[in-house]
């Protein structure tokens, strides 16, 4: 959960970063013929309304309004008393209090829109059916367009203020691992010193999970209750700073040096970290120590903070990931090895390698 209200940094955020994020986005739309275009954002859906404009709703919902010209409308289902800290944390023109989202919207459009405007919206198949149901309604159904691709089209590769609050995340994240005690015995001295070293350094979400005996169970998994750690465990810890997320995992070894064959493992991941070039999935078998038994390529190209952008067993089974060179990124890779599996998990920036911390 979050560890108190977030803030809004304007020397690590400017606001003119945010006005050139919109202005990417309206280019497009202009480009498309787009009279407007609208962004969901919940607890678990941030991402879209998070980079336009700062904005990261608390166990409520709301509605980016983005017209071809001048600063976007946030509608929040949030009361009047709260717009004061709103105001505070985002950056945008009008703010609205929307108890019904979707239907303010739909009013609206209907105001500042001609009847055969096309309106699209970001994850339109993910738009909760309470707010596309008013939209439906007032006739706006037909004229509804999917705007994801656009949105990636905007948001990546990825601003010079977004990389620098990675690469802050993914400072913490390393810190966060390298404060698992070496004589950990339990799952939750592992996951407590993890999160205790992530939040103290100002993360506002950890989540750390734990694959505790890798000789029984290579799955990484949010703990309930303690388990006794086996001679190889894995931890992850996925966390976000001023809403821009990274994973990290790596394979410990709690009372004997690392095998050679990690050696070998965590130099295959490096050079598969600098495989990724923007021009598809590189050949992620060759040269590994071991069976590639699954890997990941993550990014920002939807409602989540990071979906799925390729995954697969094998570089065949895979696909190709439609991401473009300076995208922020996470890899992440399991090997089975002879003695036993392995797994690793870094941000990248695709084309660039590892995302320097």
């Amino acid at each position: 959960m979050r560890r108190g209200l977030i803030s809004w940094s304007r020397e690590e955020l400017p606001a003119a970063a945010l006005d050139a994020r919109v202005s990417r986005l309206q280019a497009g739309m202009r480009a498309q013929g787009l009279g407007a275009v609208l962004a969901y954002a919940s607890f678990a859906q941030p991402a879209p309304v998070q980079w336009l404009c700062n904005f990261i709703p608390y166990w409520s919902e709301a509605l980016l309004v983005v017209q071809p010209e001048g600063p976007p409308t946030l509608l929040v289902a949030l009361t009047p008393r709260v717009h004061f800290w709103i105001r505070e944390v985002s950056h945008v023109g009008e703010l609205v209090a929307a108890p019904k989202p979707g239907a303010q919207a739909a009013q609206l459009l209907a105001q500042s829109l001609p009847s055969e405007a096309r309106v699209g919206v970001i994850g339109l198949d993910a738009l909760p059916w309470s707010v596309a149901e008013p939209l439906l309604a007032a006739g706006w159904g037909p004229r509804l367009v999917d705007a994801t691709a656009l949105y990636q089209a905007a948001r990546h590769p990825a601003d010079d203020a977004e990389l620098a609050l990675a690469r802050k995340a993914a400072a913490m994240a390393q810190a966060a691992l390298d404060a698992t005690p070496a004589e950990a015995a339990r799952s939750a001295e592992v996951i407590a010193a993890a999160d205790g070293s992530a939040r103290l350094a100002g993360a506002e979400e950890v989540l750390p999970r734990i694959a505790p005996d890798l000789a029984a169970d290579a799955t990484l998994r949010r703990m309930e209750g303690v388990q006794v750690l086996g001679e190889r465990y894995a931890v992850d810890c996925s966390l976000a700073y001023r809403g821009v997320w990274v994973r990290m995992a790596r394979s410990v070894c709690r009372s004997s040096a690392a095998p050679a064959s990690w050696a070998a493992a965590d130099a295959w991941f490096d050079a598969a970290l600098a495989g990724w070039t923007g021009s598809g999935t590189p050949d992620l078998a060759a040269n590994a120590p071991g069976r590639l038994a699954d890997w990941t390529l993550e990014a920002s190209t939807g409602l989540a903070p990071l979906s799925v952008a390729a995954s697969g067993p094998a570089p065949q089974g895979g696909g190709s990931a439609a991401l473009p060179a300076g995208t922020l990124a996470v890899f992440s890779a399991r090997l089975e090895m002879d003695d036993g599996p392995w797994l690793r998990s870094a941000p990248l920036r695709i084309g660039h390698g590892a995302l320097a911390t």
